[in-house]
């Protein structure tokens, strides 16, 4: 495991990369102003080894999801031509660290989607359920 502390030009940050296995895991925590010697202490001893779970269990997520094959639908020409010509003029990802990086947030923004979308689905039962109860009260009479 290495884990490097560095000024990013707004933030302290620290990237803590670690083999898992022979997947290379790799976790970006923002500390925002200069860490004290204590704070980088308690990251380590604290938080450092859930994040590791976390990280190892989302990656576990991607590469399950990544078997399935889905089947590629035909692209129109001209959409393909504007994808390739977008793809040229993004800048390129330099370093194995910073891959790993977009992965995990791509997968920690799935996360968030099916989360959202779940707690959406138990408010609208939830509502469901206070209208028909108000309904019925209302039913009743006196």
């Amino acid at each position: 495991m290495k884990m490097t502390v560095y000024f990013d030009g707004a933030f302290w940050a620290a990237l803590v990369e670690w083999q898992s296995g022979k997947t290379y895991l790799v976790y970006r925590h923002v500390f925002g102003k200069e860490p004290k010697n204590h704070e980088v202490w308690n990251f380590i001893h604290q938080d450092l080894q859930g994040l590791m779970t976390r990280q190892e269990r989302l990656i576990g997520q991607v590469s399950s999801s990544a078997i399935i094959p889905k089947k590629k639908k035909r692209t129109n020409p001209k959409r393909m031509q504007r994808e390739i010509s977008k793809s040229k003029n993004q800048p390129v990802l330099s370093t194995k660290a910073q891959l790993e990086l977009q992965k995990t947030h791509e997968a920690l923004k799935k996360e968030r989607k099916t989360d959202k979308r779940q707690r959406k689905e138990e408010e609208k039962a939830n509502k469901f359920a206070r209208k028909q109860a108000k309904r019925h009260q209302k039913h009743c009479g006196h």
